[in-house]
């Protein structure tokens, strides 16, 4: 066995050994300290760029969600003012019966027409007034709406609402005219208000039928993003979060053989005090 004093091969290795086994321990601490398996580009580049790709992927899915949410939100307030509006045309309609009656005089006739008038302006206010985040909802002007419910350009769910103003309610054919037109001062006025409040009827039914299907839609759209969001996050975590398992072993490990690896540098100088001993 040789002895040398210049070279201590044994100290450098020792102390190659230590230092990355101290390194290594440090890497095991910030991971398991930042929750992350990838705390820098360094750790893992493609995992890295792969991980946050998932990431905005899921984030936009979360928006998505909440922008057919507001979608549903619209079609809730505009379907309850519809059923308003079905309320008052049955009222209508009913008394659009009570005045075909020959029992009727032209003073009570004039009365219930009085109470039409009201009704209709009811409707009318009902169109004018409903509305989300400032646009009006029953008054025509929100038609071709598209909802962004997906994470890319073109994924989208469209909601139309048609008027539901007195002039655009009744007879489609306007033989008959709209509900604005109503006038059962007589008693062939009164048949055709029956008529006209038949056809507005069945036009808020189709309307009502129409936002119903697009919050359908809606819905199963945000259940179909949520499932989605869910595996873009797991997949996420699978790449980027720490296996606390796994890297208390490794932690484990490292400190062992850091405290080895100190111990071999400590007697690395044992070569060294042997060569001088020949000496004395």
């Amino acid at each position: 066995m040789s002895f040398s004093i210049n070279t201590n091969t044994t100290a450098a290795y020792a102390n190659n050994y230590l230092g990355t086994a101290r390194n290594a321990m440090s890497a095991s601490l910030e991971r398991i300290s930042t929750g992350n398996q990838i705390n820098s580009a360094a750790d893992n580049a493609s995992g890295l760029s792969i991980a946050d790709s998932l990431r905005s992927q899921a984030h936009g899915m979360g928006q998505a969600m909440r922008n057919a949410n507001d979608g549903i939100s619209v079609s809730q307030i505009a379907d309850s003012s519809l059923g308003d509006v079905n309320n008052i045309l049955d009222t209508i309609r009913t008394k659009a019966i009570q005045a075909a009656d020959a029992g009727q005089s032209t003073e009570s006739r004039q009365a219930i027409q009085a109470d039409i008038d009201s009704s209709l302006k009811a409707i009318d206010q009902i169109a004018g007034t409903t509305s989300y985040n400032g646009q009006k909802l029953l008054s025509g002007n929100f038609t071709n709406k598209q909802f962004q419910t997906g994470t890319n350009p073109g994924e989208t769910t469209d909601l139309s609402i048609d008027s539901t103003q007195t002039t655009n309610l009744g007879d489609m054919e306007k033989s008959d005219g709209s509900l604005a037109d109503i006038d059962v001062t007589t008693a062939e006025g009164a048949r055709r208000a029956m008529e006209i409040t038949d056809q507005a009827l069945e036009q808020v039914g189709t309307i009502r039928s129409n936002i119903g299907s697009s919050q359908n839609q809606l819905e199963s759209q945000i259940n179909n993003l949520a499932s989605s969001q869910i595996n873009a996050r797991a997949s996420e975590s699978a790449i980027r979060d720490t296996d606390y398992a796994e890297e208390a072993m490794v932690l484990n490990k490292m400190e062992m053989l850091t405290r080895a690896g100190t111990f071999a540098a400590k007697h690395a100088n044992i070569s060294k005090e042997n060569a001088v001993s020949l000496l004395a």
